[in-house]
Order: structure tokens, then C-alpha cells, then sequence
């Protein structure tokens, strides 16, 4: 799970199921809302307060015309995981099947209503491709997540969940919301989902169970002449750099409309013990402190936030103003910043027998692409202190962020589903999205690009086929040792069967 607005806390490596700790001044509001401050591992969904202009999904109804009268617009919270139509309009017709008692937690839990006339007759009406929007409710023994790819299996194209009905949420509260990635391996799911109101939820189910119910699904993001993106990330986040290096492309390309502003996961801990300050933070204070990236290994916190900081250092030092006629004078662009970026998650890897994370490895990257070590050096022994305590007092709901024009991103972090959403974010679309921004088939299942997961389907079958080479290897090797031990046997045989009739023969 991720946290809210950074509180005093460490981040379990590799625990998505961590305590969510809020800021004091978010405690009461979350509890007004009906959020619990701790969650178990059979926790339902991950609902934190977020700080900035939220992830809104807007579900606009457009038939049939009571309802249009009753509530046109619904605004709901989109997931992080799985791929929203950041820049479309997409419309679809509500499917609903009641659960037959496992909360649509298993694909045989609900029946999936067959209307194809029907639904070739809206399409022809809306003169548009009627996508499949499934209705679920949020509760029972699963995750939200695992409701959607349930959904997805049986033919969603995106799914609504509504609130469960003895929430204490309302339709105003749902602004506030992340329903974050709760630990279920990567990749699994590809298509949006979006949280309402349980209020909201219980008309839109109420009128899926009548007539035909058709909505349009929109995810708007501020926009702006030029689109300023900030992320909050660490220089040992694997995902997060894996990331960067498909987006560095693209990010040349937008090089004179867009601002990339680069923030680092960094955290404070009071009455810290000395070892776990040794592990996590700069020195026993325990005042500027980053994630260990490999637990028992020889990465400590402190590396990271030395790498953190040489990091930003490359990008005040060669971040130019990129000016272009008619565009915005006020875009920077830092060129050495994304070639060194671009190459550290393959030079630089925290594991391995050659070069590896830390100050060397960063020292070799910075010559070969070009980066003057010595001001470099100079930045990180002048503004180090200034540069942590700055990532410290400004942090985002999560230690992986990121914000469009000041609007929280949702969804998978993929280079190709960012750029749609910078895209989306300007106030008049420049030629260079033309370029690297393509149009999507809503049909089509959103093939994730850089992903550093693997689904649980791809492990076992890995793993399965992993234990088959074994069995066959060992079956063949067992075969070919019998034959040897055969042959050295009759070998032997042979020889004293000779050394017999050698001694008859001399006889």
C-alpha cells in the first residue's frame, strides 16, 4: 500500500501491505471519512487523502434521458493501476450482474448479460463503438484490483466499482481518494477502473438492472501552454529508472514544450536506532533517510541519497531554456540529465560482477556522456544538506509520484500512457505529440511497455517449464550413465575374458 502526505515513517521494501501513516493534520479528515489508519492483509482496497488536484474520472451519462436528468456527471477516483484513456472520450454501455455471494471475486460469481443486438443498435444510435463498462461493488475477500482483472477476463473494457454500502464516503469525498496497487504482481491488469459513490453506484446499478444504460468515460487533465510534470522517485527504484528510460525519447522530443521536474523520495525518522540508521539514512541523526534497495546487501540508504543528490545537481546544472517561436520561454530542458538517466539502470545496476550502484559506477557514466565531474562534485558538497531538507519538506502522497500541470497522475507508470497524458495537458496540442503520442484502440488490451513485473500465470508457467528441462535433463543423464556403466562393465569383462585366454594360450 502507499502512504498519504509523508509522516514519520519508514517504507517496507517490498511489503505492498504497509501501515498507512498519515500526516497528523490529514488524520481527522480521514477518519471523518471513514478510512482505518491501519490496514490487514486481506484488506480490500488502498484508500489514502490526496493532497493535489485529484485523478478525476468523470463518467458523463448520456442515455437513457431520466437518468441524463437525474445525474449527468459522476466524478469518481481512478485507479493507479491498470490504463485510463488519458485525451479520449470513450462510451460505453454498463453491463451489471449481480453477485451470487463472493463480491465478484470469482469469474463464476456473476453472469455477464449477452445483448450483442442490443448493443449494435446503441452503436448505431451514438454512431460510435460501444465499449463494455462492468459494474462491481467494492467489499468482500478480494482486492480491488483482483475484481478488475476478474472483470477484464470476462470482457470488460473498463469497469465502475462502487462503493460498498456501509461506507462512510460520499460523492464529495471521492476526490480525495487513491485507490492504489495492492501488491498483486505487474502487468495483470491493462484496463481503467474508477471508484464511486456508494450513492452514485446504487443508481447506476439500479438502472443497468431497468434499461440500457450508456455512459462516456473521460479522464481530463489541466491544461497549460506549457505542461509541467514533477516525480517523486529514488535513484535505486528499479521500476521507476526502468521507467525513465523509455520516457527519456520522449522526452527529447518535447524538449522545448514540456518542464520535467525531477523530486526524490527522502524521509525523516526520530529516536532512530543506530543500525537501522547505519542502513537507511545519511548519519545516526536520522534526519534525511532513503529506502535500502537491496535489504542485507551492500546498497545502504545512504548511497542512495548521495546518488539522489548528484542526481539533481546534473539537473540544475545543465537545465537550459529551451525557447521556440510562439512557445512558452519559461521550458527548461537539462539534455546531459536524461543521457545519463537513460544509460544508469544498465551501467550502474545494484546487482551484479561489474560496475555496480554508487559513486564510481557514477563517476564513469558522467564521463561518458559528457558531464563535467568536477561541478558536479562542487554542487554535491555545496547544496547537499539544502537539496535533501528541501526533498524532505516537499513530498507527494506516495514515494513514487507523479504530477501533471499540479494533477495527480493515475494509472500504470508506462512511458507511452504518460506521454498521452502530457499530451492531453496542453492548452493547444503541439506538433511533437504528433509525433510519439498514439491513438488507442479501446478494444485492444494496453500492452504495458518496460515492465519489470511478471504476472503469477508467467511464473508458474516459468516455473513449470523450469522443472520439466530439469526432469527431462536428469532422465537423460541417468540414461546416458547407465549406457557408461554398462559399457565400462562389459569393457571390463572383455579385458579379463582376454587376460583368460591369454593365460590358456600360453599354456
Amino acid at each position: 500500500f502507499r502512504r498519504a502526505a509523508v509522516g514519520r515513517a519508514k517504507y517496507p521494501q517490498g511489503n505492498s501491505k504497509a501501515q498507512i501513516q498519515p500526516n497528523h493534520r490529514h488524520q481527522q479528515r480521514a477518519m471523518a471519512c471513514g478510512l482505518r489508519m491501519t490496514w490487514s492483509p486481506m484488506c480490500v482496497g488502498c484508500f489514502l487523502l490526496g493532497l493535489t488536484f485529484r485523478a478525476s474520472a468523470q463518467v458523463h451519462v448520456m442515455a437513457p434521458d431520466w437518468l441524463v436528468k437525474q445525474r449527468e456527471n459522476i466524478v469518481g477516483a481512478t485507479s493507479m493501476f491498470g490504463a485510463p484513456f488519458y485525451g479520449d472520450r470513450i462510451v460505453g454501455r454498463l453491463v451489471y450482474g449481480p453477485s451470487k455471494g463472493k463480491s465478484w471475486c470469482e469469474a463464476n460469481d456473476y453472469e455477464v448479460p449477452n445483448n450483442n443486438e442490443e448493443a449494435g443498435a446503441t452503436a448505431k444510435e451514438f454512431k460510435a463503438k460501444i465499449i463494455n463498462v462492468f459494474l462491481v461493488r467494492r467489499g468482500g475477500d478480494c482486492s480491488l484490483r483482483h475484481k478488475v482483472r476478474i472483470a477484464s477476463e470476462k470482457g470488460a473494457h473498463a469497469v465502475i466499482i462502487a462503493d460498498k454500502l456501509d461506507s462512510k464516503l460520499t460523492t464529495k469525498d471521492m476526490g480525495n481518494i487513491i485507490v492504489s496497487n495492492n501488491g498483486v504482481y505487474n502487468g495483470e491488469v491493462h484496463i481503467p477502473s474508477i471508484l464511486i459513490s456508494k450513492e452514485d453506484g446504487k443508481l447506476l446499478i439500479d438502472a443497468a438492472k431497468r434499461t440500457t444504460v450508456i455512459v462516456a468515460l473521460a479522464w481530463n487533465v489541466p491544461t497549460n501552454k506549457a505542461v509541467r510534470m514533477d516525480m517523486w522517485m529514488s535513484s535505486a527504484s528499479v521500476e521507476t529508472m526502468q521507467f525513465l528510460k523509455t520516457f527519456a525519447p520522449k522526452r527529447r522530443v518535447l524538449n522545448r514544450a514540456m518542464n520535467f521536474v525531477p523530486h526524490y523520495s527522502v524521509f525523516r525518522m526520530d529516536n532512530v536506532d543506530p543500525t537501522t540508521a547505519a542502513n537507511l539514512c545519511s548519519d545516526f541523526s536520522g534526519k534525511y533517510c532513503a529506502e535500502d534497495p537491496d535489504g542485507n546487501g551492500p546498497i545502504t540508504g545512504k548511497m542512495v541519497l548521495e546518488e539522489d543528490v548528484r542526481q539533481l545537481c546534473i539537473h540544475d546544472k545543465y537545465k537550459r531554456i529551451t525557447n521556440r517561436e510562439g512557445g512558452s520561454k519559461s521550458v527548461q530542458y537539462a539534455a546531459e540529465y536524461w543521457d545519463y538517466i537513460e544509460r544508469y539502470i544498465e551501467r550502474c545496476p545494484l546487482a551484479g560482477s561489474g560496475d555496480r550502484f554508487g559513486e564510481e559506477c557514477s563517476k564513469k557514466l558522467m564521463a561518458e556522456v559528457g558531464i563535467d565531474q568536477a561541478q558536479v562534485e562542487e554542487c554535491v558538497h555545496a547544496t547537499s544538506t539544502e537539496k535533501l531538507q528541501h526533498e524532505v519538506e516537499n513530498t507527494a502522497w506516495s514515494p513514487r509520484a507523479l504530477r501533471i500541470n499540479g494533477w495527480r497522475y493515475s494509472g500504470i507508470l508506462d512511458a507511452d500512457l504518460v506521454t498521452k497524458a502530457v499530451c492531453s495537458g496542453f492548452t493547444v496540442e503541439p506538433a511533437e505529440c504528433q509525433e510519439i503520442s498514439k491513438e488507442r484502440d479501446p478494444f485492444v488490451p494496453y500492452n504495458q511497455q518496460g515492465s519489470t513485473g511478471i504476472s503469477f500465470t508467467t511464473l508458474f508457467a516459468w516455473l513449470v517449464g523450469t522443472l520439466t528441462v530439469g526432469a527431462i535433463s536428469m532422465a537423460l543423464y541417468k540414461r546416458r550413465l547407465q549406457e557408461e556403466m554398462r559399457a565400462n562393465i562389459r569393457e571390463e569383462v572383455m579385458l579379463e575374458v582376454q587376460a583368460q585366454y591369454s593365460k590358456l594360450a600360453g599354456k
